[in-house]
């Protein structure tokens, strides 16, 4: 089933860029890859796999910087994921037309990336960068026996990089050495396919991610109710369908709220559940169309609502043809005083 999100008003912009999996003509060794070096075993291992190609010149040019766009392709395919082009992200950065875009949507709703206004697709990718990609997309977790001396406990990278090395997916760069502010070259990334790939193995699924309870009983308070009927008027005036509110989408929504409260944030993306579209898959909410407004510290249902429709892409939300039904949560409290989720979908 295609899934399609919607978070915000998109202004996308074409960028292009290199790719590891660029077409060529060449069908065995690179030439510029010598057997003596590290990457050698790993990209020819690749190549035999069907992973990686190189350039149309026939060189792999394993020494040329990694961006970030170009390591979700690489994560992806050896993670053997499902891509979805169908998927609206709110990066003014990134268009649909890149190659990396649906990759980078998937990492985006199963937690990996955040949500965010920009994404720096074009970035060169550091070694930490790649060890929180990595360690996030396979749920990895562990700390090595002998930690690198480069990446201390306060390091905020230090977490994936110890899980990392934990799994067997790095040894660093010798001398008890990561490097996490090094910059991924092509040679270092086919090495950490070829780990990642070798890790997972031949016909596993990544893993399936918890999905929690819906509470049967739940039901919508005044100000959610109050939030309903106005979003519905603002539709009817703009010619567009009602919208149904369902019971099961206001339990995620509220439960979203509560974590913004509780957890002292105001963000798409909660600590606690990932993405809007990973939450409501993790509470088994099947989808065709998805998408989520968020406000904080509104008096009202009416100031709430004034402020979402002075809103452009809260607005595009709100007046979607494409969406059918709503879940309002509403929570007092926190530093805010008050935490608003409307959260939009189309079975």
């Amino acid at each position: 089933m295609k899934k399609r999100r919607h978070i915000f008003s998109m202004t996308m912009t074409i960028l292009l860029t290199g790719s590891l999996l660029a077409p060529t003509t060449e069908a065995a060794s690179f030439p510029d890859v010598y057997p003596n070096e590290k990457a050698y075993t790993a990209v020819e291992e690749l190549l035999e796999r069907d992973s990686i190609s190189g350039f149309p010149d026939g060189t792999f040019r394993q020494n040329e910087p990694v961006t970030r766009a170009q390591s979700a392709i690489f994560v992806g395919r050896v993670h053997g994921i499902d891509v979805n082009d169908q998927i609206e992200l709110p990066f003014k950065d990134l268009s649909p037309k890149q190659a990396a875009y649906p990759y980078i949507a998937y990492y985006v709703n199963n937690g990996v990336f955040d949500l965010s206004e920009r994404f720096y697709p074009n970035r060169p990718l550091t070694r930490a960068e790649m060890a929180r990609t990595v360690v996030k997309a396979l749920a990895l977790n562990g700390t090595p026996d002998k930690p690198f001396s480069d990446v201390p406990s306060t390091h905020p990278d230090a977490i994936y990089i110890h899980a990392l090395a934990a799994n067997g997916l790095t040894s660093g760069v010798g001398h008890n050495k990561y490097n996490p502010d090094g910059i991924v070259t092509r040679g270092q990334m086919a090495i950490f396919m070829l780990n990642i790939d070798n890790f997972i193995g031949p016909g596993q699924e990544p893993e399936h991610q918890p999905i929690y309870d819906i509470d049967p009983h739940f039901t919508s308070n005044a100000t959610e109710q109050q939030i309903f009927l106005l979003v519905n008027n603002e539709r009817i005036n703009a010619g567009v369908q009602p919208l149904k509110l369902a019971n099961d989408l206001s339990h995620v929504a509220r439960v979203k709220s509560k974590d913004m409260r509780d957890l002292d944030y105001f963000d798409h993306t909660s600590p606690t559940y990932g993405s809007p579209f990973k939450m409501m898959d993790d509470f088994g909410l099947d989808y065709t169309s998805a998408g989520e407004n968020i406000a904080a510290g509104q008096a009202t249902a009416i100031r709430v609502m004034n402020s979402w429709m002075n809103s452009l892409g809260h607005r595009q939300n709100i007046l979607n043809p494409d969406f059918t039904e709503i879940g309002i949560g509403y929570v007092e409290g926190g530093d805010y005083g008050s935490y608003f989720t409307q959260m939009f979908m189309t079975r």
